[in-house]
């Protein structure tokens, strides 16, 4: 066995080589974030989270639904002392602005911080889900000093909730799916977003990922096994995150990394521009 005393991935992380670091403006925030993002989703082992922030990643996100607030707990234990480095996100379910105020303090509690940069309303697929006391409950939030930014999550019906969300003027960070086999492209919207101030998160840029293609979930178009002969070509899940990063609109993609292998590669897509060999995996 590598490594120190039954911990290989600790000497497996320090002897891997300083990723090239890239910024982009979030929206109108005053921040810059890393274009990748680290999606926390599916991590468990809070040594990856904290090696990313160690070589400089600044974007992390998690949220109160995932493995039921360990999540939250687990990030909040990695980042501990990295505080005031990083850009934090997370999220509610709530339907309600009790509620989701309520799931706000407990995710502050969880992570261990006094604040959250950004807090989004999750999982929102038609404008009448993002209802004005959700709304005023962010806006609370943020007199309160509890968060900085207010934004929305979307993982279908982009093209129509994203103008909207722009047109109501009330969300400063927009999380959504992105990437190169969505049934609707919602490329332009994401632009006009940005254009208009908005910072932009890109969400599910591997198109999902294997469990959700093989699931054959919706979002994915509708041949569900030729997506996923796609992706098992080496190297076309980095490629599937490099195609999401070439649209200049979008500030940063977040990526569910797992392992110390699973950073390294996806690091690479900061300083490795899309190209024909990338289209020629993916087929697009």
């Amino acid at each position: 066995m590598s490594g120190v005393a039954g911990f290989p991935g600790l000497l497996r992380a320090a002897e891997r080589a300083e990723p090239k670091l890239a910024f982009r403006a979030l929206g109108k925030t005053g921040h810059k974030v890393t274009t990748l993002g680290f999606g926390t989703m599916l991590a468990s082992d809070p040594l990856v989270v904290e090696r990313a922030a160690d070589v400089g990643l600044n974007f992390f996100d998690t949220a109160r639904s995932y493995q039921g607030g360990n999540n939250e707990r687990m990030v909040g234990e990695a980042l501990k002392g990295k505080r005031q480095r990083v850009i934090l996100a997370s999220k509610t379910l709530a339907p309600t602005k009790q509620g989701a105020l309520s799931e706000l303090d407990t995710s502050l509690k969880t992570i261990g911080t006094d604040y959250l940069d950004i807090w989004y309303l999750h999982a929102k697929s038609k404008p009448e889900e993002v209802t004005d006391e959700l709304l005023e409950a962010q806006q609370m939030a943020k007199q309160a000093g509890k968060i900085r930014f207010a934004g929305v999550s979307l993982h279908f019906n982009m093209k129509r909730l994203i103008p909207w969300l722009v047109q109501k003027g009330r969300t400063e960070v927009i999380l959504a799916s992105y990437n190169f086999y969505l049934d609707e492209d919602p490329a332009d919207a994401i632009r006009a977003a940005r254009q208009a101030g908005v910072g932009i998160v890109a969400m599910k840029v591997m198109a999902g990922g294997y469990a959700r293609i093989k699931r054959g979930d919706r979002l994915y178009g509708q041949d569900p096994k030729a997506l996923l002969a796609r992706l098992q070509k080496p190297g076309a899940m980095l490629a599937g995150l490099k195609w999401s990063l070439r649209n200049e609109a979008v500030d940063t993609a977040i990526v569910g990394i797992t392992d110390f292998d699973e950073l390294e590669e996806d690091t690479r897509a900061m300083s490795e521009p899309y190209g024909p060999a990338d289209a020629a995996l993916l087929g697009v």
